[in-house]
């Protein structure tokens, strides 16, 4: 059983939505940050890095969604990054071709891909979503927890998910579709139900992932490297309106407001608490920190697509701002191995922050939550897959 310490750092106050926009800010910015000199702040020693804002979304079912997705990148230039689910690529009918650990053969959590012919509609997706410049990253297969299973249970989940994906149109009867990148360039993971366990990064190191984004942290975590592997976590935050504590991820938001039952009517009372949620998280590292921003999501719309549509407000109000970065996680991965010297000097702030306008209050800790088991806090710790997706 996994344990996590959760909800350490937190921030309480309250947030103004309107400030961003008070900042006068337009346009993008790809460079690294500005140099601390320009800032006239004798005390940095490092340059600011830019703030990286990783949106993912786990599954890959649907086929509306997938089109509306990319079609929503399009229109505001951010990259996406996709952890694909191994079994949507199997048809129905030929769903005993999948075994995973500890299960019967044919079985999975989120069930398969539907009939043959989805699976090359989905196949052309992900090609297209390749192309776009998004990342197809792994979900494993059939949405189990894995935090008991061993190496070797990992490496068999690990092996599969390489043939369901990568053979999937001749399994399918389909014609062939080239994804246009190989098995080498699927680097990125997370853990179904976040459930992860030592023989999964020992599987991960030997088969030359750049990272996981399976564990929890603070929300002004600086990514290092644990196993060998770049810790990319989901962000502890409580809920602006309610306190209620939660993940940075919509089927977390969604078990806090309404116990991972719809409730529909409260659509915008939900989608203004995610999204003051999700400006707060931002503003404390834009103007803090600069760690990374981890948003995860589904390709579902719960709660009358509260969460769906106040990640895509969110976009919107922070992915055109001056030295913001909305990339891939492996593009955060390559930042990091570039930078690596630099991480501890990041997470200390030892860099000329951008100076915080008014109405924006400095981040301030909170006492320490019980440690609680995945187990336990499921609704909070990882998604339930029996509504994986919609």
């Amino acid at each position: 059983m996994n344990t996590h310490r959760l909800f350490r750092h937190i921030a309480p106050f309250a947030l103004a939505l309107g400030t961003m926009t008070a900042l006068g800010c337009s346009g993008g910015h790809t460079g690294d940050g500005a140099d601390p000199a320009e800032e006239g702040a004798t005390a940095a020693t490092t340059q600011r890095p830019p703030q990286f804002v990783m949106l993912a979304f786990d599954g890959s079912l649907n086929l509306d969604f997938w089109q509306e997705s990319r079609t929503f990148a399009q229109q505001t230039g951010a990259k996406f990054t996709y952890f694909a689910s191994g079994a949507y690529f199997l048809p129905e009918a030929k769903k005993a071709l999948y075994h995973g650990p500890r299960h019967a053969a044919g079985h999975s959590d989120i069930g398969f891909g539907g009939p043959a012919a989805n699976i090359g509609v989905r196949l052309n997706h992900v090609r297209q979503a390749y192309a776009e410049g998004h990342e197809i990253a792994s979900h494993a297969n059939g949405h189990f927890d894995g935090s008991a299973w061993s190496e070797a249970e990992w490496d068999d989940e690990f092996e599969q998910f390489d043939k369901l994906i990568f053979n999937a149109a001749e399994t399918a009867g389909v014609p062939h579709v080239n994804l246009g990148f190989g098995i080498e360039k699927v680097k990125g993971f997370r853990a179904p139900l976040l459930g992860f366990s030592s023989g999964m990064f020992k599987t991960l190191k030997k088969k030359q992932f750049s990272y996981d984004t399976s564990k929890s942290g603070e929300a002004n975590y600086w990514p290092e490297k644990q196993d060998g592997i770049w810790n990319f976590p989901l962000a502890e935050l409580r809920i602006v309106g309610s306190g209620k504590h939660t993940l940075s991820m919509d089927y977390n938001f969604y078990y806090a407001h309404s116990k991972g039952e719809p409730k529909p009517e409260n659509k915008e009372t939900y989608k203004k608490e995610t999204l003051d949620t999700y400006m707060q998280y931002f503003q404390n590292n834009y103007f803090g920190n600069r760690a990374p921003v981890h948003i995860g999501h589904h390709f579902s719309k719960w709660n009358g697509g509260a969460y769906w549509e106040a990640m895509q407000a969110f976009t919107k109000k922070v992915c055109g701002l001056p030295e913001v970065k909305c990339v891939t996680y492996g593009e955060l991965a390559k930042f990091m191995e570039s930078h690596a010297s630099d991480r501890a000097s990041y997470q200390a702030s030892a860099f000329a922050p951008l100076p915080r306008p008014p109405g924006i209050a400095a981040a301030t800790p909170v006492e320490p939550a019980i440690p609680v088991s995945q187990r336990e806090a499921a609704g909070l710790v990882g998604d339930v897959a029996a509504a994986h997706e919609e």
